[in-house]
């Protein structure tokens, strides 16, 4: 789907003072996610009751976790929700109602991923820096398959990124479900979806594609998510990032 408010563009004032970039899309209906890039975060746009869930943090994890509050909050709004966030188990707490995920790249990038929907039952974000997996990491993150077109292609790199980051979002939206196990980076395979030509990387440098998703096709293992469960992917490039959404819903819902 289009993207919803392009770099810059939210009417958000205290944006134009920190430097920091804003892109929010629908991946699906009633689906949003926000990318927040650069800028300064400060504690100030938490709700209170997240604002004590980082007391004593380090410098670093305040970071993170206020980048990450603030898109969360962005989405909650596009949605005609509010927060806080807050946090069960390690993992971000959504309001009644929403389910969400968050994922932060060391300080540089934040992303949430939330909808209301009643027939999703996971979703999954995650952003990453292309060039930051080693080329050996391909044996530990890469079903056969999918190291052969790695290896085969002159974007392996960002190919690589883009395999681990889907697989990451795949994970955060599983653990949504009860499971026979514990989903590990080669219980699913990551390909192009079968209507693009391919994966397009050269999209990171045309500002005009931003917001346009590609379809990744995403095969767990058998028997790994319950029956009539329907796992969907996108990958966006956003200058050096790679941008990854799933979705997990039952087959009586909109796409």
């Amino acid at each position: 789907m289009d993207a919803i408010c392009h770099f810059g563009d939210t009417g958000d004032p205290s944006l134009r003072s920190t430097g920091t970039a804003v892109l929010a899309v629908r991946p699906a209906r009633g689906v949003i996610a926000v990318l927040r890039l650069s800028g300064g975060y400060g504690a100030a746009v938490l709700h209170p009751a997240e604002r004590a869930l980082i007391r004593g943090g380090s410098p670093a994890r305040c970071r993170d976790f206020v980048a990450g509050r603030a898109a969360a909050a962005d989405a909650l709004r596009l949605l005609g929700r509010s927060g806080p966030v807050l946090r069960e188990a390690r993992r971000p707490l959504f309001p009644t109602g929403v389910r969400g995920s968050i994922s932060h790249c060391r300080g540089a990038a934040a992303t949430c991923l939330a909808t209301a929907r009643t027939d999703v039952s996971g979703v999954g974000v995650d952003v990453e820096r292309v060039g930051r997996l080693s080329p050996e990491s391909a044996g530990l993150v890469c079903t056969p398959r999918e190291q052969a077109l790695v290896a085969g292609s002159d974007a392996g790199a960002w190919l690589l990124t883009v395999m681990f980051s889907a697989k990451e979002a795949f994970y955060k939206a599983a653990t949504a479900l009860v499971l026979p196990r514990e989903p590990v980076f080669h219980d699913l395979e990551v390909l192009p979806d079968c209507a693009h030509e391919s994966v397009d990387a050269d999209r990171s440098r045309d500002r005009s594609a931003y917001g346009k998703g590609n379809g990744l096709r995403l095969t767990p293992a058998p028997g790994l998510l319950p029956d009539g469960c329907i796992i969907r992917g996108q990958v966006r490039c956003v200058g050096p990032y790679v941008w990854t959404t799933v979705l997990l819903r039952s087959g009586n819902g909109p796409s």
